[in-house]
């Protein structure tokens, strides 16, 4: 599903660089990858296609601007936290982001998501008892600064 989804996100990256900005952002929750992470993206005129890695996981996106003073974006954020105890965990989320200081200018983010989490079946450390596959819902908050 994560390969998927990340070749129809590809699909929409526009064809040619020209009149696409590049942004960086330094942030926490699952948009950025997991606790801490970074996020590169590519802005095309009221959209943002981004890539994240982080402490522990990866993502990709998007975001396009829903309001006429560009301070409120929607999109989606597909992922996976790497698990070093436990099993690695895919996710999916809806997501809503405020830009303090507007979508194409630099400053502070704050966003929200909703989604299904779905983690692997795997063995903790020093036991033997296997524990299942499980799927939940999840609300995640985000914060981040974009450069």
């Amino acid at each position: 599903m994560f390969k998927k989804s990340l070749l129809i996100l590809l699909s929409y990256l526009p064809i040619s660089a020209f009149g696409a900005e590049f942004e960086f952002s330094l942030g926490a929750g699952l948009q950025y990858s997991g606790i801490i992470g970074t996020q590169f993206s590519v802005k095309h005129q009221d959209s943002k296609y981004f890539m994240s890695v982080g402490l522990p996981g990866y993502s990709v996106g998007m975001q396009t601007i829903v309001s006429d003073d560009e301070y409120h974006s929607v999109g989606f954020s597909l992922g996976e936290i790497q698990g070093i105890f436990d099993g690695d965990s895919r996710y999916g989320f809806i997501t809503y982001n405020y830009h303090l200081e507007g979508f194409k200018d630099s400053g502070w983010v704050l966003g929200a998501g909703v989604g299904v989490y779905d983690e692997e079946s795997y063995t903790p450390l020093f036991s033997n008892q296997r524990i299942n596959p499980s799927r939940k819902a999840m609300f995640t908050l985000d914060v981040g600064y974009k450069f």
